[in-house]
């Protein structure tokens, strides 16, 4: 029987531990039997079979050579084995010693055949001993057999071979499968080369191998010696997994791409680590597209070889060309990136190209203080390095901006790393390799600039463009105040002594300055105040002068218009602004300038589009968006505008709060994406399937407590506000009718998909939900309703709007002054309606832009409906929520029925139980003395797929009491007053039946019987059984009741529990068998079988299941609440009865008959 081997060892050892009746393919004799003292051997050559000296003497027991260490199974006791004298040695031929037997060996197998696999490892003893031989010189050869001595009285019969069958049988089939490879070198082996001795066996297997005789001395480590640190030596792969890759190898040569995957996948799952394996993988997958597995494929592969830096390069490559194929998933590969990068670096921490590459990626992914780090470590080792300089000044001022005070010195040490840079290349001249040109020149004066040493940065940019240009000898130019070195012409030249017309080339001066620099001259003189100066550089960028200009250098233009504005000169700023608007060049920053630039003019209409264009671009909540709104309110309020500048400046004070908020937690954060490398920088890195793995923290500072209910910012939800349209004040006449003109032909065409899609929908039956389409006109239609402000009271609009009133005049005290001030000055000025009443309209509106107000209700619950189909619930709500609050809506009962209808099934979709029920409270409380809203609440709680925490609540049972109370108290005293809700003061009607209400009792009951108070939920079930002695769900429920309050541990007499409620669920069941409906017949078995089947008497529940079981229903047309045949349920319970029972073939024949789906 032949096994697979999992390394070279063990094909060894199962070499030198093969069965003793295995045909022997070598010449070498057999292993060695011991031979008793007077006992001969049999050399018959007629007997050919390995195992017929066995047969022939089936009575003479062949012992094996026992090992030390082996302790047998305690099975059954056997007759011990004679033992013979320790002084009794036989020797062979060769004087080669036959080692005796130890003493007291039991086995608790049949004696038989040694079968050295069975016995598990052999002693090291028996190859180091170069004086024991394994058999006598004169052993018989192969096909010979073994004469065996008779057997005493004392000893055990045995049959060799079918031990061996049976052997054969208990084995796994698993272990039978062979190596082919394997097993054809170790054949080719043995018939070329004998196998040698086995040396010593040292290390972990002695542990199995060596006599357990010998103590063990616990192992001590030398003085002086030191452990080998790193990554261990990777193991040879044993002869499966070559196997399997040489396979893997011929079926990617046939061209069975995927056959060649499985094999290398099978070889991984044998061990993982095999280096091999993941690189052919990688290959493999590259030819079949899968760029993904190729990259992981890799990534792996690189982790088993760590020292290799070309293997993490290549997969930091590839990882920033996924990003750009998946940008979906670019997050993560760029963290699989830096992980690369970073294992790069631990190899070969000066390894340029990896320290660049992971800057980059930090820079990128906004992680700018390791970009600063590791740029500033690349100056540091390369003065010279103008690509680790340019990345160094971007990153020092984006953290300088941060406004943070540890990090703004980072520009200083840029501008000290530019100097270095610098005086390298002014000593030893140009560099291909880092070639210094004007952009570094710009990085260089624009960092001098940002820590505001304008008159520096002037003096760099003319000698390093004269540097540049060849002219670095004319160091005269230095001490010129002004830029007439720049000049294109020779006017202001001529009068500088030592400047020579014709030395140097024309294009050398001032033709020569690039407009990028010369605009950066522009507005550092501007910022100095030598306007003369700044103005004849900003000529060469005037926007009138050349159309080229708006076109290519628009960046220019707006540098230019921004450095003129801060220096106060607005009209000409505006000048520069003007022509960058057509374009939509400007951002909300520029928009806000620009609309100052129309305020100082005067014309409030350009600055009312400028500050509502910077309003609708910028979604950020940066300063320019709250600016931008403060300017408009403040114009509105000049306007007698009150209503919409408090929205404004609302709006802009909540803007400013969440800046602080996310301000506050920027600053209570530390900075986790530092990368430790040889310095003590360890990067928190993600290696690929085997999660995170982390180095050395370092110690966080605690954060700041975070203020109650505030949640984080990501895990803060996007407000779902109205899109709403901001009205034009200043706006011209025909402006107006334009605007709204424009919009009612975009609502015309939103209405024209709306009624499409209602028209498909009726003719189709189409349940598959709303299109697409139908959505986004339906937005813009209700946007637009929620938009008009004579629909809401006003308070209800600043709900709508995301303004709360009350609550911006307390939590507005810590912002601006300016703002603050504002706000309380207009809630004094404003003086909306009040509240409490309502407002009389001159007319009754029947229709708004044309359409009546049925249709706009219908598109309202249509899109909350689609909402909520989307998974956008919180809209969902809000929608029905706007429909509720509107004033055209709320007069009418049948809408609101309709609006909190379509609030419930959106809520349904969702499972959300506390909405359902809040609706249900609604229903209830508008149709207080109806039945119908009752059986409301238990079918939306029966609908909603959720714990029943919100169905029996307080706040639900001490309503449903009340109404109870009421209801006694009415029928008792003729009348009584309605008490309300809980949170609502008394309505003042008065229950007017005379009779009680069975759904209400049967309601509260079933609140108490869910709530595990059976005994108070009878109260309620027997008034209501006095009430209807023949209805059989007051049965079934007083029996379900009875029968559970008697499985209680608190229940006094079971016996009569039990009996009680099996006398009212046999009331039930008789009066459900004389209805001709199958399906109600059904019903009243399963529920008597179930019950019979809770209290453990299965041998009365299987007799109802049986008949659930033959008198099936036609549940062809399933019901909207769900299917009325319980065949499937019936038959489970009675598959579960002769499961317990141990009857496995009803077991089998039920689920064949019907459970097979």
């Amino acid at each position: 029987m032949s096994r697979p081997f999992s390394s070279t060892f063990d094909a060894l050892q199962a070499h030198f531990s093969r069965q003793q009746d295995e045909p022997d393919q070598l010449d070498h004799q057999p292993t060695g039997t011991v031979i008793p003292p007077g006992q001969t051997l049999n050399l018959d050559p007629n007997i050919a079979s390995p195992t017929a000296g066995f047969q022939s003497r089936p009575n003479v027991p062949i012992q094996p050579k026992p090992f030390p260490g082996f302790q047998p199974h305690a099975r059954r006791e056997l007759p011990a084995i004679p033992q013979y004298p320790t002084s009794d040695i036989s020797l062979g031929s060769g004087n080669q010693a036959i080692l005796p037997r130890p003493p007291e060996i039991h086995f608790d197998a049949p004696l038989g055949t040694p079968n050295m696999q069975s016995f598990g490892p052999l002693s090291s003893n028996a190859f180091d001993n170069p004086s024991v031989s394994n058999l006598p010189a004169n052993a018989p050869h192969n096909g010979e057999a073994i004469s065996q001595p008779e057997m005493g009285p004392g000893n055990v019969m045995t049959d060799t071979t079918n031990q061996m069958m049976d052997e054969e049988d208990e084995v796994d089939p698993v272990d039978t499968a062979t190596d082919a490879l394997l097993e054809q070198q170790d054949f080719l082996f043995r018939n070329n080369h004998p196998l040698p001795k086995l040396p010593r066996i040292k290390g972990l297997s002695t542990k199995h191998f060596t006599d357990d005789t010998k103590s063990r001395q616990p192992a001590q480590r030398r003085r002086g010696t030191t452990r080998k640190r790193g990554p261990r030596k990777a193991v040879e792969p044993t002869g499966d997994i070559k196997y399997r890759l040489n396979m893997a190898s011929n079926a990617w040569m046939d061209g069975r791409l995927d056959e060649a995957i499985s094999y290398v996948e099978d070889a991984i799952r044998i061990n993982a680590e095999t280096y091999r394996a993941w690189t052919l993988l990688a290959s493999f997958l590259q030819e079949k597209g899968d760029r993904k597995g190729v990259f992981t494929a890799k990534v792996i592969a690189a982790t088993l070889q760590p020292k290799e830096i070309n293997g993490w390069l290549q997969c930091a490559e590839l990882g920033i060309e996924l990003q750009k194929e998946f940008p979906e998933e670019a997050d993560e590969f760029l963290q699989q990136a830096i992980f690369c990068y970073s294992s790069a670096l631990r190899v070969d921490s000066k390894h340029r190209p990896a320290r660049h590459g992971r800057a980059a990626i930090y820079f990128d992914m906004g992680r700018l203080k390791p970009a600063v780090k590791d740029y500033a470590a690349l100056a540091g080792t390369c003065a010279y390095d103008v690509y680790a300089l340019r990345g160094l000044a971007k990153a020092s001022v984006l953290l300088a901006d941060t406004g943070k005070s540890q990090l703004a010195d980072k520009p200083k040490a840029a501008i000290e790393a530019y100097r270095l840079c610098v005086d390298y290349f002014k000593e030893n001249g140009y560099d291909s390799r880092y070639p210094f040109d004007w952009e570094d020149i710009e990085m260089f004066v624009e960092l001098l600039a940002y820590v505001d040493q304008f008159q520096e940065a002037i003096h760099e940019l003319r000698s390093l463009s004269r540097w540049l240009l060849t002219r670095s000898d004319e160091t005269f130019w230095d001490a010129e105040s002004d830029d007439r070195e720049w000049d294109t012409d020779n006017i202001r030249k001529l009068d500088v002594a030592g400047y020579q017309d014709g030395k140097y080339p024309a294009s050398s001066y001032g033709s020569g300055l690039p407009l990028e620099l010369r605009t950066k001259l522009a507005v550092y003189r501007l910022k100095l105040g030598h306007e003369d100066e700044a103005m004849r550089h900003l000529e060469f960028i005037d926007p009138n002068s050349s159309e080229k200009l708006l076109n290519e250098y628009p960046h220019l233009l707006l540098e230019g218009a921004a450095a003129l504005y801060e220096a106060n000169n607005l009209p000409l700023a505006l000048r520069f602004y003007e022509p960058l608007r057509a374009p939509d060049l400007l951002d909300a920053e520029s928009l806000v300038r620009v609309g100052r630039c129309y305020l100082n003019a005067g014309d409030q209409r350009q600055a009312e589009e400028c500050f509502t264009a910077a309003i609708d671009q910028d979604e950020s909540n940066s300063e320019a968006c709250i600016d931008a709104r403060y300017e408009l309110a403040k114009m509105y309020e000049a306007a007698r505008e009150e209503r919409e500048a408090y929205i404004l400046v609302n709006e802009a004070i909540r803007l400013q709060e969440a800046r602080e908020r996310a301000r506050e937690e920027n600053n209570g954060e530390d900075d986790d994406d530092e990368d430790k490398d040889e310095d003590g920088d360890d990067a928190i890195v993600q290696e690929p399937g085997n999660g995170m793995k982390t180095g050395p923290k370092p110690k966080r500072a605690k954060r700041p407590p975070r203020p109650r209910g505030e949640k984080s910012k990501k895990q803060s939800k996007p407000r779902a506000e109205p899109a709403r349209r901001r009205p034009k004040v200043f706006a011209r006449t025909e402006e107006l009718q334009l605007e709204e003109k424009r919009i009612a032909n975009e609502l015309a065409e939103a209405w024209q998909v709306v009624r499409d899609f209602q028209a498909a929908s009726q003719l189709d039956g189409d349940n598959r939900g709303p299109s697409s389409s139908f959505m986004v006109a339906a937005q813009k239609l209700v946007d637009d309703f929620r938009s008009y402000r004579e629909f809401y009271p006003w308070d209800k609009y600043l709900a709508h709007l995301g303004l709360d009133q009350a609550r911006e005049k307390v939590m507005s005290r810590k912002g601006n002054r300016n703002l603050l001030a504002m706000v309380e000055r207009l809630s004094h000025n404003l003086n909306p309606e009040d509240a409490n009443t309502e407002r009389q309209p001159k007319q009754v509106a029947i229709s708004y832009r044309g359409v009546p107000f049925d249709d706009w209700l219908d598109v309202f619950i249509e899109y909350a409906i689609g909402l909520a189909q989307t998974g956008k619930f919180r809209q969902a709500y809000k929608v029905c929520e706007s429909a509720r609050d509107a004033t055209i809506f709320s007069k009418s009962k049948e809408n609101m029925f309709l609006i909190h209808v379509a609030w419930a099934a959106c809520a349904l979709r969702g499972r959300d139980e506390e909405t359902c029920v809040a609706v249900a409270r609604w229903l209830m409380r508008e149709y207080q003395y109806d039945t119908d809203p009752f059986r409301m609440f238990s079918a939306l709680s029966r609908l909603c797929l959720s714990p029943a925490s919100w169905y029996a609540s307080g706040p639900v049972q001490k309503y449903m009491l009340r109404q109870i109370k009421l209801m006694d108290r009415a029928i008792g005293a003729r009348g009584a007053e309605d008490s309300g809700d809980e949170d609502e003061a008394p309505s003042g009607r008065v229950y007017p039946s005379k009779n009680l209400d069975i759904t209400l009792l049967m309601l509260y009951g079933f609140i108490l019987f869910i709530s595990s108070s059976f005994t108070y939920a009878l109260n309620y079930f027997a008034r209501a059984y006095t009430l209807d002695k023949q209805n059989t769900m007051v049965l079934l429920t007083i029996g379900h009741c009875y029968v559970h309050y008697a499985l209680k541990r608190q229940s006094e007499n079971r016996q009569y529990l039990l009996t009680q409620g099996f006398l009212f669920l046999h009331k039930y069941y008789d009066i459900k068998q004389g209805s001709l409906d199958a399906a109600q017949r059904q019903e009243a078995h399963f529920n008597l079988a179930r019950s019979y089947h809770a209290i453990g008497l299965t041998h009365l529940a299987v007799k109802f299941y049986q008949l659930a079981l033959q008198d099936v229903p036609d549940d062809s047309a399933n019901g909207i609440m769900g299917r009325n045949d319980l065949t499937l349920e019936a038959a489970y319970n009675m598959q579960h009865i002769c499961w317990t029972g141990g009857d496995i073939g009803a077991v089998k024949s039920i689920a064949e008959k019907y459970l097979v789906l």
